[in-house]
């Protein structure tokens, strides 16, 4: 699969009442919220199949991908590719993204490398 988003790029459109970060436009995918918890983690974990793209929406967020550590701030973006090893953490404070994840998003396509809870070598179908 080639980059996902077509070479869209995340628009910032000012309006008089606030901003809208328009973060995916006419494509096929599958958006989550996510929110992590002060002082948890997630698994550090790849995906065989699917793109996942990162936009933060407040402060608090440790990023690793392939080993490499990122303190966003919020509307940072990271686009994840198939077979990137990354997790991701509250620092000081819980946190929360918008997970867009592009390519068919399927249980089996999760795999756990490491994990503070005991599941590694486990996929998602084994929480």
């Amino acid at each position: 699969m080639q980059d996902p988003r077509s070479g869209q790029e995340t628009i910032k459109s000012q309006r008089p009442w606030g901003d809208i970060y328009m973060v995916v436009r006419n494509q096929r995918c599958s958006v989550d919220i996510t929110t992590i918890r002060k002082g948890n983690r997630s698994s550090l974990h790849s995906h065989e199949d699917r793109y996942e793209l990162f936009h933060l929406l407040t402060d608090g967020a440790a990023i690793e991908i392939d080993g490499q550590v990122h303190y966003p701030s919020p509307h940072e973006e990271f686009l994840i590719e198939p077979g990137q090893k990354h997790r991701f953490w509250a620092v000081k404070q819980q946190f929360t993204m918008v997970v867009v994840s592009f390519g068919e998003w399927k249980k089996e396509d999760q795999i756990r490398h490491e994990d503070d809870y005991g599941r590694k070598g486990k996929g998602l179908t084994d929480l």
